[in-house]
This record gives C-alpha cells, structure tokens and sequence, in this order.
C-alpha cells in the first residue's frame, strides 16, 4: 500500500492516476446512481472535468512538468467518449487543453 501511495506523490504520476481516475473511472460508477444522462454529462463533463483541467494546468506549472503533460486528460477523456458517449463530447476535448493551458500561464 505504501508503494502505491509514493507513487502517487509523485506529480507526473498523480496527473496520471487522476485523469484516469476522472475520465475512465467515474464515467463507468455515475450511471450507478440512477442520474438522468443529461445531469450526469453536465457535472461530470463541466464541473469535474474543467475543473481537473485547471488542477492539471497549475500541477504542470508548479512543478515545471513538460507542456505535454496536460494532453493525459484530453487523451483520456476523447477515448471514453469513443467508447462510450456521443459525438458532442469532443467538443470538451479542446477546452479541456484551454484551460489547462490558462491554469499554466496564469500567476
């Protein structure tokens, strides 16, 4: 367990295991609270995941990880939709680099 937790500590992986945790994960566990799809899409796709875009922005910039870092979530994200959702989610995949990209440059 305590492996697991280091690895975790370290930012490139916490990136890593967040996206999957927010674009693979939760979309598979959120139909299980019997939430209408349209609810469903606007907390998950608006609220949680912007906001993951903006945490992921300020980890790249406060640890200086490479740029490339924030493509884990959009990547993620456009590969559920893929799987699992309509075409319209790709529409998400340009804001989501946006606002990490804002999250980076911002002070």
């Amino acid at each position: 367990m305590s492996r697991i937790l280091n690895w975790v500590k370290v930012p490139r992986n916490s990136v890593i295991s967040w996206s999957i945790l927010i674009t693979l994960i939760l979309p598979w566990l959120f139909p299980l609270f019997h939430i209408s799809t349209a609810i469903r899409v606007g907390v998950l796709f608006i609220l949680i995941d912007m906001f993951s875009a903006w945490w992921i922005g300020k980890m790249i910039h406060r640890h200086h990880l490479a740029w490339w870092w924030l493509f884990v979530l959009p990547v993620l994200f456009a590969a559920m939709v893929f799987l699992r959702y309509q075409w319209y989610g790709y529409i998400f995949v340009p804001v989501y680099i946006l606002l990490s990209l804002l999250a980076m440059v911002k002070d």
